[in-house]
């Protein structure tokens, strides 16, 4: 008889000595993948066993008893003996096969990425058929551990036989893309504002565009928004919006000088109105105190009016109407008085 140990239990295997050992097969209980047993067996006085395992280490060998360490393969590993007696009796090698057992979790890639506006899930469920328990490295216990931050994760899962399995992985969050299209803003006449979301791999603008910085006109007296969304090399997402409002001509026009004082000293002498380059289809008019059309001028900026008549005649001091038709769909004419100071 001979027999083998198995966590603390006995397995008796039955033999014959007939000149030579006849030995049979048989199968012991499981054991966890990875973990250390021992293993022994008896047989003649002052016999020598050769021990032979697959899938394991001997760690400690004495003669008639031995301490494997197990792979982590799941399957069934074998465990041969054989006998030598103090005669040179070579009995036939007696093979044992132990289940070697763990239960089976995969978190996935060990690196992982997202944005900060995300969650990520890690599954350790797996295919596991039968009854587990999980504990992840924040002392939780479901079968899925969900977080946002960047940190390392690692879960143990013991299935019913007291078997363990681990996986890790790594999570980086990456934060999103700071945009700033900057404060509401107006466009006049037409003029054009340039808007800069910054440096992103990937724009989308209301407007259609697809590229940056982009150039804006006038809102043509409606509110208009303007919004984009980009995307940063890791593939993180955001967006802003700005309002295009509509022109306002009096404040636009609020420092609009009312007096020109032409006596060809360079100073003052030609009524020079701002933002007048913003409305290159500009009409001028004047108008005398009679109500006579003295003066016009379709390129106001170009050629300032210097206090004459269109014919060239220069017009005494007094006050003079003016009428500005700026030829801009929802734009009023601006009408008021100019003075001439001689």
């Amino acid at each position: 008889m001979f027999l083998i140990g198995y966590k603390n239990k006995i397995i008796t295997l039955m033999f014959i000595i007939l000149g030579t050992v006849y030995g049979h097969g048989q199968n012991l209980p499981f054991a966890c993948a990875g973990s250390i047993e021992a293993y022994g067996i008896t047989g003649s006085y002052n016999s020598t066993f050769e021990w032979l395992i697959d899938g394991g280490i001997i760690l400690d060998n004495s003669n008639d008893s031995i301490v494997v360490q197990w792979d982590t393969d799941r399957r069934n590993h074998r465990l041969q003996v054989v006998e030598i007696t103090d005669y040179n009796c070579i009995g036939n090698p007696v093979e044992a096969y132990v289940d070697v057992r763990r239960p089976d979790v995969n978190l996935g890639a060990d690196f992982n990425e997202i944005c900060a506006d995300g969650n990520f899930e890690f599954d350790a469920s797996g295919s596991s058929t039968q009854p587990v328990t999980y504990l992840w490295q924040d002392g939780s216990d479901n079968p899925t551990y969900v977080t946002n931050q960047s940190e390392g994760v690692w879960v143990r899962v013991t299935d019913i036989d007291g078997c363990v399995d681990y996986d890790s992985s790594q999570l980086v969050v990456h934060p999103l893309p700071v945009v700033d299209l900057g404060p509401d803003t107006t466009v006049c006449g037409t003029g054009l504002y340039e808007l800069n979301a910054g440096y992103f791999s990937f724009y989308d603008w209301s407007t259609g565009d697809i590229g940056n910085p982009i150039q804006i006109g006038s809102s043509q007296g409606t509110v208009d928004t303007i919004s984009v969304v980009v995307m940063d090399d890791n593939g993180c997402i955001a967006q802003d919006t700005i309002l295009m409002l509509p022109c306002d001509l009096e404040l636009l026009f609020a420092e609009m000088p009312n007096t020109i004082t032409p006596n060809g000293d360079g100073q003052n002498d030609e009524w020079i109105i701002p933002y007048m380059n913003l409305f290159p289809n500009a009409e001028l008019e004047i108008f005398d105190r009679w109500g006579r059309l003295i003066y016009r001028s379709t390129n106001i900026s170009g050629q300032p009016w210097d206090g004459h008549t269109q014919a060239g005649k220069e017009l005494p001091m007094d006050s003079y109407y003016y009428v500005i038709k700026l030829n801009v769909d929802n734009f009023d004419t601006l009408v008021g008085t100019v003075n001439i100071i001689r």
